[in-house]
Order: structure tokens, then C-alpha cells, then sequence
């Protein structure tokens, strides 16, 4: 056992911290590279502002499949290491790598086919050269699904048995790499690649990472899990336990990417390309404030779904309102913070010529968006706690009605008002109320839970047959 696992396996709110801090350092590494595209790709233009855009929802079903593969397999893994059975951890860990082959190959030649017809319709209303940027960009992410697949799985893999700080220092090494080779990647002074540089030094970055995992696992070998290929046959119980919450987990990457479409569709309606641009590029800014969360909620999943493994039921409810507790409030203060200093953060999207008329757009929309934050952090934590305990398609419940709350009252905005602030109120009181509906949910589900396993812990008979 590593001390990772022990510290997994130990107490619930040391384990939170422990996942969350390395993770939240790893997730704004990882948004530091999602910024690093758009503030280079600003210094072509609008129209490629406006281009990572209309990819970003595709390129988000991709990493989701890639994430929804990699959640689900955590959740089983670290409730089979919570069960003391390594056997089947890494029978486990096996398995989640042979479906993200599997869907990688499937993903790149549906995607290479029907390519230009998804962007096109993404960037309706888009001007011809905003959808060749788009084309740029994301013909390389395409060509090389199985990096962006992997990512998703291997990081959830390591997070699973604990070892999140190992994790962090892969995500770090990608965008540093990725912050020094861009520029060089896009701009004449370089290979002068544009779009398509862009594309291909994340891709690079990324393959980097993913080789020092390859690395740790297969060569240097001091990690818990252990890849064991030989003999390898698909089981059907790890199979039912990675799908039961990976499928809903991808499928929820997948609702968020559709309210993305939706919510280009309304703001080209609204606001044309500067409408696109102002929403992209401040919602990686709200991406990036939402980190902290992010990371405690990552944390959940193993560490409940170890004491799940463990039928140690208190140790997931003292996990949960730890999480819940830390994670709501440093909302409050991240939401205090950019209401003040909206102005100064948007400035990063907003140094040339061509964009510099967005900024008070964009100042408008970070000051509305921050109201949500506290609220944000309810519902991922939610949701989070769901996939730990199994009930994937609750998660995916959640995340739908987070979401598709917010087209209706966008549109009705666009509609009654044709004004982008009206829009951002639309969007900041949909999350407000979902996820406070969602955090009522998840108290009732999670003592409705634990009244019912700890009743069959009575019953050694049943306990037994479970």
C-alpha cells in the first residue's frame, strides 16, 4: 500500500484536502493552457477569437468522452481499493484504457466525415472566415482524439488510487510546455502555423504528459495500480460498474456542450461575433474561478467512493459536508473579488486594436456571472457526490436541469430585450436556482442511502448475498 492509498483510505477530511489542493493546482494548469490558446489566437483577430469559441463546445464533447470514461473507472477503482481487492483495481484500470481506444477511433472518423457540416452549423451566422479559422483549429484536435481521450482517463485513474499530486506535476509540465511553444507555433517569427499552430502545440504539450505517465506506470512501475494486459478479457461486472457512471458522466460533458451550441446560437442572434467572443473568453475566466470547486469535487469522487468500498457510511457523509463546507466558502470570496476586479482580469482578452472594444461587455458579464459562484458550488458537489456512490444518471439528472434551465431564460432575454446583459441574467439566475434545487436533492438521496445500507449491515444474512 502507498501512502497515497493510506491517506485515501484514512481520514475523510484530510482525504478531501488532500485530493482537492494538488487537483485545484493541476485544473488551473490545465486552464492556464485553455487561456493560453485564446490570448495568443486574440492576437490574430476577432474572427479567431470567435473561432475558439464555436470549437470549444466539439473539442468539449471530446474531452468529455475522454472524462466520462476516466470518472467511471475512478469510482470503480477506488471503491474496489476501499474493498481491499487490488485484483480487480487493476483488472479495472485495464479495462478503462481498452474503451479509450476503442472510442477514440470511433470518435476521430466520425469526426474527420462530418467535420465542416458540425462547425458550420456550430457558427451559424458566423462569417466565412471565422468558420475556416474554426476548420484551422480543429482539424489537428480531431486527427488526435486518443491524446485528449487519454488525458481524461489517465488523470482520473491516477486521482483514483490517491496519487493526486502526481497528476498536478503532469498538468503543470503540459502548460509550461504549451505556454513557451504556442507563440512560436502560430507567428511568422516562428513556423507561422496559425489556427492550426495553435491546434498542434496543445497536442504536443498534451502527448508530453501523457508519456510520463506512460512512464511511471509501465516503466519506473511506483504507482498502486498496475496495468495488467496479459490475458486481458472485457468483464462484465467493471464494465456495469466504469458505465453505470461513466455513460452519464460523458453524456452530461456532452448537455453542457449542447447548451454551449444553444447558447452560440442565441448570442450570434444577439450579438454576432463580438456577442461569441465576449462569452468564450469570460467563461474560461469563470472556468479558471471556479477551479477551487472543481478540485474539491474531484476529491469527493474517490474519497467517498473508497468508504463506499469500505461500508464506512459516515466517512462519506463527513466528506460530502466538508466538501460543501470549504467549497461554498471560497465562492464567496472568488465571487467578492471579481466583482471588484472585473475590469483588470478581462484585460488579458482585450490588448489589441481588434478587441479592445469587448472589454465593457465583458466587464458586464463577469460582475453578473459571479453571483452564481456559491451557487455553482452547491450543484457540482452534488454531483460529484452522486457518481461516487454509483447513481450515475442522477448526476446526469442534475446536470440537465443545471443547464437547460438557462435556454429558456437566455433566449426569452434575447428575445424581449436584444441585450447581452439581459442575457448574463438569464444565465446567472438559471445556476442560482438549479443548484440550490440540486443541493436539496442530494441531502434526501444521501440519507435515503445510508438508512438503507446500513440496514442491510444489520442483516449479516443480506450482507452476505451483497
Amino acid at each position: 500500500m502507498t501512502k497515497d492509498v493510506e491517506v485515501l483510505l484514512g481520514n475523510p477530511k484530510k482525504a478531501i484536502l488532500a485530493m482537492a489542493i494538488p487537483t485545484t493546482i493541476a485544473l488551473v494548469a490545465q486552464s492556464v493552457t485553455n487561456l493560453t490558446d485564446a490570448m495568443w489566437v486574440s492576437g490574430l483577430g476577432t474572427d479567431a477569437l470567435a473561432a475558439v469559441g464555436i470549437v470549444f463546445p466539439l473539442f468539449f464533447i471530446m474531452v468529455g468522452i475522454g472524462q466520462g470514461i476516466g470518472i467511471g473507472a475512478a469510482a470503480a477503482i477506488s471503491k474496489r481499493i476501499g474493498a481491499d481487492n487490488k485484483a480487480d483495481a487493476d483488472r479495472t484500470a485495464a479495462q478503462a484504457v481498452a474503451y479509450m481506444i476503442v472510442a477514440s477511433v470511433i470518435v476521430t472518423i466520425v469526426l474527420l466525415i462530418f467535420l465542416e457540416p458540425i462547425l458550420r452549423f456550430l457558427g451559424t451566422g458566423a462569417s466565412e472566415e471565422t468558420i475556416q479559422q474554426c476548420l484551422r483549429f480543429a482539424r489537428p484536435m480531431v486527427m488526435f482524439t486518443i491524446v485528449f481521450l487519454a488525458v481524461g482517463v489517465m488523470s482520473n485513474v491516477i486521482r483514483s488510487e490517491g496519487a493526486a499530486k502526481r497528476s498536478m506535476y503532469v498538468v503543470i509540465m503540459v502548460a509550461v510546455i504549451n505556454l513557451i511553444i504556442e507563440p512560436f507555433f502560430i507567428y511568422d517569427y516562428g513556423l507561422g502555423w496559425g489556427m492550426t499552430g495553435a491546434s498542434l502545440a496543445t497536442i504536443v504539450a498534451e502527448a508530453a504528459g501523457i508519456m510520463v505517465i506512460i512512464y511511471w506506470y509501465i516503466i519506473k512501475k511506483d504507482l498502486f495500480l498496475k496495468f495488467r494486459f496479459r490475458g486481458f478479457r472485457f468483464d462484465r461486472l467493471i464494465a456495469k460498474d466504469i458505465f453505470s457512471v461513466g455513460i452519464p458522466a460523458a453524456f452530461q460533458m456532452i448537455v453542457i456542450s449542447l447548451v454551449s451550441i444553444f447558447m452560440l446560437r442565441i448570442l450570434l442572434m444577439a450579438g454576432g461575433d463580438d456577442g461569441v467572443a465576449i462569452y468564450s473568453s469570460d467563461w474560461r475566466i469563470i472556468s479558471i474561478l471556479t477551479i477551487p470547486v472543481m478540485g474539491i469535487a474531484m476529491g469527493i469522487v474517490p474519497v467517498c467512493a473508497a468508504a463506499l468500498g469500505a461500508e464506512r457510511y459516515d466517512k462519506i457523509k463527513d466528506a460530502y459536508n466538508y466538501a460543501l463546507k470549504i467549497s461554498i466558502s471560497l465562492m464567496v470570496v472568488v465571487m467578492i473579488i471579481t466583482i471588484i476586479f472585473a475590469p483588470q482580469m478581462n484585460m488579458a482578452f482585450t490588448y489589441s486594436a481588434d478587441t479592445e472594444h469587448l472589454r465593457g461587455g465583458m466587464t458586464d458579464f463577469l460582475r453578473i456571472a459571479a453571483l452564481f459562484l456559491p451557487f455553482f458550488a452547491m450543484g457540482n458537489c452534488a454531483e460529484s457526490l452522486f457518481q461516487s456512490l454509483g447513481m450515475g444518471v442522477r448526476s446526469l439528472t442534475s446536470t440537465i436541469f443545471r443547464n437547460f434551465l438557462m435556454i429558456p431564460l437566455c433566449y426569452a432575454a434575447a428575445v424581449l430585450t436584444s441585450g447581452l446583459t439581459y442575457i448574463w441574467w438569464g444565465a446567472s439566475f438559471a445556476e442560482i436556482i438549479a443548484s440550490g434545487l440540486v443541493l436539496i436533492w442530494s441531502f434526501y438521496v444521501l440519507r435515503g442511502f445510508i438508512r438503507r445500507r446500513s440496514g442491510i449491515d444489520r442483516k449479516p444474512s443480506e450482507a452476505c448475498s451483497n
